[in-house]
């Protein structure tokens, strides 16, 4: 009988620390342009690193990886969430950005996203090193 109660407990255990293994898998990851078209724009809880090419308006930008490119759509959601690219204070063209979890722009399909956040914004080091 103890046998089988260590036994039942032994595989509890080893349940539980399998759940927890599989939650913490299940947190943010990073994703390629072409992995975000590939899922349709549904890339659950991701996150891109994307590099600034070209700056078309207040509003939008083409941003690219290794993967491809796309353009970024900043003017969706509510005001507190629009980007100005062309402000004093917003990324430049070569500007690297670490955005989370984007979404198809519903007006122009798959060559644009929207509804994404601004993680973070990193200079890109070649800009640097060609001072």
């Amino acid at each position: 009988m103890k046998k089988a109660i260590l036994l039942a407990l032994s595989i509890v255990l080893v349940l539980v620390s399998l759940s927890g293994l599989a939650q913490a898998e299940e947190g943010p990851r990073f994703v390629t342009i072409r992995e975000w078209l590939d899922a349709k724009g549904e890339c659950g809880d991701c996150m891109l690193l994307v590099k600034v090419t070209q700056i078309l308006n207040p509003v939008l930008a083409v941003a690219e990886d290794d993967t491809g490119a796309v353009n970024l759509f900043s003017g969706s959601g509510e005001d507190s969430m629009i980007i100005d690219f062309m402000s004093d204070e917003c990324p430049r063209e070569g500007a690297i950005l670490v955005i989370a979890n984007p979404r198809y722009n519903v007006f122009e399909g798959s060559v644009e996203m929207a509804d994404w956040s601004l993680l973070r914004v990193m200079r890109d080091p070649a800009l640097d090193e060609a001072k």
